[in-house]
């Protein structure tokens, strides 16, 4: 799990977001053998929205994305798979 990171003005650069939910479905695969899908949902820096993370971990398939809810936080931040970063705007 990552930490919260701080630059030297106390400003919070990387955020740990709050697991709400998590989910892992198996699949049988497309031909190169099974995997399994998995969801995330996480909630919001400002807590009025939802990040949500998806990602197919197939063989011969493989897909990720990352997505947000609330335009607030997309303004404000970039997202990983349970982080938000500050980005330069």
């Amino acid at each position: 799990m990552s930490k919260d990171i701080q630059n030297k003005e106390g400003v919070y650069l990387s955020i740990s977001l709050k697991l709400v939910e998590s989910k892992e479905y198996e699949h049988d695969g497309y031909g190169a053998g099974s995997g399994s899908i998995i969801k995330e949902e996480y909630s919001c820096p400002c807590g009025k929205g939802k990040v949500f993370y998806e990602k197919d971990d197939i063989p011969g398939y493989r897909d990720k994305s990352i997505y947000s809810n609330c335009d607030t936080c997309n303004e404000k931040y970039d997202f990983g798979r349970g982080t938000a970063v500050k980005n330069n705007v």
